[in-house]
């Protein structure tokens, strides 16, 4: 009897103790929504109403999901959609969003949601449709598990964000403004500036033009100074000029000799006079 107690106790004591391992185990946590890195998207109106008209079906698995598809397009329109007019209202209003079982390892999900835009009185209106579906294959993962459904839930929230923002620009770009109110069509931002904020541009610099040389008026070569000939004298070697054929020669006079009879001879006696 007391063996059987004592086995007994010690089984239930292992499974208890198995059962607080097992609660202390930690689970796994998933990242909120969240859609505040994306630009947002200014309409002129008022304000902006967040309609959730969608009837989840009998197999849906939306329910399990960390995040469900609609909570996630409702944080995405609460965080995008930004009213920055003086009148009027938009209803944004969610349609379809699901995420059901689609295989043995695959999951399926839809999005459709529709944007109403309306002036005071309804006199101006507009309106776009997005719809977005996607298909994931979770391989050798559980398709149900809650890893699988949040993957195809942010899978899906990317292809809407991408989707609703082109439907806006396309078909509500009149309805659009700039952050203050502005209208972005026929009176939007005229110009921007390229420069980060808090930094003041830098005066603009005019760049010289080459500096030239001051011009040379062109030399003109004047003739060479007429050299004065000097007339040659003659001398005792040379008596008609240089031997030097560049130079011309000067012609001396001629000298004539005598005529015969002029020179006479000196007298003997006078001579001996002389010597005395």
């Amino acid at each position: 009897m007391g063996m059987r107690y004592w086995i007994g106790a010690s089984v239930l004591a292992f499974s208890l103790g198995l059962g607080g391992c097992a609660d202390n185990e930690p689970t796994q946590t998933f990242p909120p929504a969240d859609y505040s890195y994306l630009s947002q998207l200014h309409l002129n109106v008022a304000t902006i109403n967040i309609q959730d008209e969608a009837v989840p079906s009998p197999d849906s698995l939306s329910a399990k999901a960390p995040t469900p598809p609609d909570q996630a397009l409702k944080q995405m329109a609460g965080q995008r959609l930004v009213a920055s007019g003086q009148t009027g209202q938009a209803d944004f209003i969610i349609k379809q969003a699901y995420i059901s079982a689609a295989g043995e390892n695959t999951i399926s999900g839809a999005m459709d949601v529709q944007l109403n835009v309306a002036d005071t009185g309804n006199l101006h209106t507009g309106y776009i449709h997005a719809r977005i579906s996607r298909k994931l294959d979770t391989g050798s993962k559980s398709a149900t598990s809650r890893a699988s459904l949040y993957e195809l839930t942010n899978q899906m929230m990317q292809d809407m964000n991408v989707e609703l923002e082109f439907q806006i620009r396309k078909k509500l770009m009149s309805w659009m403004t700039d952050a203050i109110g502005n209208p972005l069509v026929g009176g939007g931002v005229q110009q921007q500036s390229l420069t980060a904020p808090g930094i003041v541009p830098a005066p603009a610099v005019s760049t010289p033009a080459a500096t030239l040389p001051p011009a040379v008026a062109p030399s003109v070569q004047q003739p060479p100074a007429a050299t004065a000939v000097q007339p040659s004298v003659p001398d005792a070697i040379f008596p008609t000029g240089s031997g030097d054929d560049s130079v011309p020669a000067v012609s001396a006079p001629k000298q004539k000799s005598p005529p015969m009879g002029t020179l006479q001879l000196p007298s003997t006696s006078q001579s001996t006079s002389s010597g005395g």
